[in-house]
Order: C-alpha cells, then structure tokens, then sequence
C-alpha cells in the first residue's frame, strides 16, 4: 500500500493503474514577440544496498567511525529547451555501481548502487491567443511501458519531484490564481494537470514561472525544496546515527548531484 502512495505521487510508467505518467502545465505570457525558455527537473530513486566483507547485503555496517546504511537515493536528471516550439528526450539505461569500503587498508564491505531506466519527454510549445498574448504549454512524460506480469509497484521506474521553469528575458508571465481583469477570462481556459505554475523571484517580478508538483502561492518565500522521494528506514532505533561524510564515497553514481531520500 506504502509503494503503491509513493507511485501515485510520482509520474509512473504508462499503464500503471496509481498516478498519472504524464504531467501538464499552461502558463500566460504577454509580448508581441517573447523568448522562452524552459528547464525541466525530475528526480529518479537509486536503490543503495551495503555489502559486507562476505559481499552479503547488510542493513549497515560501520567502518572506520562511519555509519553506512542500505537505504533509497536520488539522482537528479535535468533537460533543457533553449527556445519554443521545442521537444527534448532525456533516456539513460539501466545500470549499478560499486564502491569498495577499506578499513586500515584491508577490505572491509561495499557499496552498491543498482538503477532502473529512465525516459523521459519534454515537449514545449506557444500559441498566439490574441495579439500581444500568447499561452505556454509543456508536457513532461514517463515513456517507459510497465511491464507485463509486474506485480510490485515500480517504484524505481517512476520519477519524483518533477519542477518546470518557465522563463522568458522579454516577456512577462501572469499569475493564474489572481490575473489582472483583461486575463482572467484566458487564464481560466488554461488547462494544468498535476503540476501548478506560479510566478517565482522577487514580487512582482513577471520573467519566471515555477510549476511543481506542489500548490504554491504566488512569490511564495522561502523557494522551496521539492518534495523528496520515498525512502527506506534505515537506521536502527535503539542507535544513533553518526554525521554522513561530507562527500560520498569514491565510485559513487552521479555524485555531484546525488541526494539521499529522507
């Protein structure tokens, strides 16, 4: 039931009964002639298991005063659309990884990283409504099929905290949710599904438009941290939990950008 929840937050592969594999979002701009841009981010779970000296999975193991858990991560992918109408393609295949723990130079455990693939599309375009304003569309979808006979929910096949960023250096976004008069009846037919653009920035700032899986009000401060991916109890109740090491450890996917789930 739990992954089944996670699922239906998420944009899950075409033909899983919880969620929706594609998300929708409309946005007004005024300007007779505006340059838009869009950038796309969604997050994709890592499955991290701990290995032992044996090479057997383990909740955790504590080399050298550092606590490493078997546990959900993330890994950020992000696609760029330079200008409208534009459609991007973002496709990695499956894949894992390795670590080797060392503790006083002798092989202690591992870590191992193991991915699902991901496929993602991105398609953006304008149309002119009146002269002087035009409507934004973009369409994010899952493009992975579920497969046949799947009886868990694909959990690692599904993506998270799906933000677009609307942006345009001469043109001027509309709030939806409280639009000047001469609007509100175009920003009424705009049609968003599962994702709500605001206007982001300092207020009254028109350039940026943010729609995220989460209702915000317009402006709204702090900007917040998307919603993290389901994660995976890890730690022992009767333990504490040492600091995690500032960087992760050598041989880790993506580190950069890796996030683990909360």
């Amino acid at each position: 039931m739990e992954d089944r929840k996670r699922v239906a937050r998420g944009v899950p592969p075409r033909g899983c009964p919880e969620g929706r594999s594609q998300l929708h979002a409309e946005a007004l701009v005024e300007g007779f002639d505006p340059d838009v841009d869009v950038t796309v981010r969604v997050q994709q779970t890592v499955e991290r298991q701990v290995l032992n000296a044996q090479g057997e999975g383990v909740e955790y193991l504590v080399i050298a005063s550092t606590r490493y858990a078997s546990r959900k991560e993330t890994i950020e992918h992000e696609i760029w659309i330079p200008s409208l109408p534009g459609r991007a393609a973002h496709i990695e295949t499956a894949g894992e990884k390795r670590a080797e723990l060392v503790e006083h130079g002798v092989p202690a455990g591992a870590l191992h990283w193991r991915w699902e693939p991901f496929h993602a599309t991105i398609e953006a375009w304008m149309e002119e409504i009146i002269p002087g304003l035009r409507r934004v569309q973009v369409s994010v979808a899952n493009r992975l099929e579920l497969e046949d006979g799947e009886t868990e929910q694909p959990l690692m096949r599904t993506f998270y905290s799906t933000e677009v960023v609307m942006h345009s250096s001469n043109g001027a976004f509309a709030s939806l949710s409280d639009p000047p008069m001469h609007l509100r009846e175009h920003s009424a037919a705009c049609c968003n599904e599962g994702l709500w653009p605001v206007p982001i920035g300092e207020a009254g700032d028109r350039r940026t438009m943010l729609a995220s899986q989460i209702p915000l009000e317009d402006y709204h401060r702090p900007y917040p941290t998307p919603a993290p991916s389901p994660s995976v109890a890890s730690t022992p109740p009767t333990q504490e939990r040492p600091p995690a090491p500032a960087t992760p450890p050598k041989g880790a996917p993506n580190a950069p950008r890796w996030a683990a789930l909360r």
